[in-house]
């Protein structure tokens, strides 16, 4: 079975990697593009981590529930060399408190606790921050406090619950993602291409009660979807980012006045 603690390598596109004995990956030079470097560990196939799971299940932790978790990371260019850099999804079995868990946390307290309601805070802030992007009028006084209760934020659609904790580098990343895809995908200058980009970064609040506008960036959302190589990377702001437009397109009259 692949070991998921074996030693990184680091390959280049179209290369096969040579063994490291080091724990610290080491960056191959290309021959097939000398201006990519990929960064690669091995990943467990479907049955592995199935077994990996098992295994776990053996000495099972009751406070804790087991999932098979991809991580995906940003590329990387060196502005000197303009080597790029890739560095591959990385499949690890991660474990998660489990309700049990969560119980112990209660009564433990501490520390424990603390991180707990910090974590929690942490998706009411965000459900917060995403209705003030919507609405640049509301204040103390015309917040509607019950749009971030648990329960509210509990039955979202799972891409609108996500979207207001997308890392602020996570968008940053789609929208030079999105500018470096689409000029060659849709016959667009560079300058439109921003233009929209920073339209969707800012996740759609300028343009919610334009429809056209929507409707083509959600067109073109589909384009990107369909030819970026880092879409695993961003799907989560892809989807936030249809469910909002979604949202927007299907607001009645009378909603869309009673907000302005």
């Amino acid at each position: 079975m692949t070991d998921l603690n074996s030693t990184a390598e680091a390959v280049t596109q179209d290369q096969e990697a040579p063994v490291q004995d080091s724990s610290t990956p080491t960056l191959v030079e290309g021959t097939a593009d000398p201006k990519q470097n990929i960064i690669s560990v091995p990943n467990p196939s479907t049955e592995e981590m199935q077994e990996i799971l098992q295994n776990i299940t053996v000495n099972y932790d009751f406070n804790v529930v087991t999932k098979p978790v991809n991580f995906n990371f940003k590329k990387s260019k060196d502005k000197v060399t303009g080597i790029e850099t890739i560095r591959n999804s990385v499949q690890l079995a991660i474990h998660y408190p489990s309700m049990e868990g969560i119980v112990a946390i209660l009564e433990g307290g501490d520390k424990g606790l603390e991180l707990l309601v910090e974590a929690i805070e942490g998706v009411i802030n965000a459900a917060a921050r995403d209705l003030l992007y919507d609405d640049i009028t509301l204040s103390a006084a015309t917040f509607p406090v019950d749009k971030i209760s648990w329960d509210f934020i509990s039955k979202l659609p799972k891409a609108q619950r996500r979207g207001g904790g997308i890392p602020k580098e996570t968008w940053e990343g789609f929208g030079q993602d999105y500018v470096e895809v689409m000029p060659t995908k849709t016959g667009k200058t560079v300058e439109q291409i921003a233009n929209a980009a920073k339209i969707l970064v800012s996740k759609l609040t300028q343009v919610r009660t334009n429809e056209p506008v929507l409707q083509l960036l959600v067109e073109q959302l589909a384009v990107y979807a369909e030819a970026s190589p880092n879409i695993e990377e961003y799907q989560d702001c892809v989807a936030f980012l249809l469910n909002k437009a979604d949202t927007y397109l299907n607001v009645s009259e009378e909603e869309l006045l009673a907000n302005l």
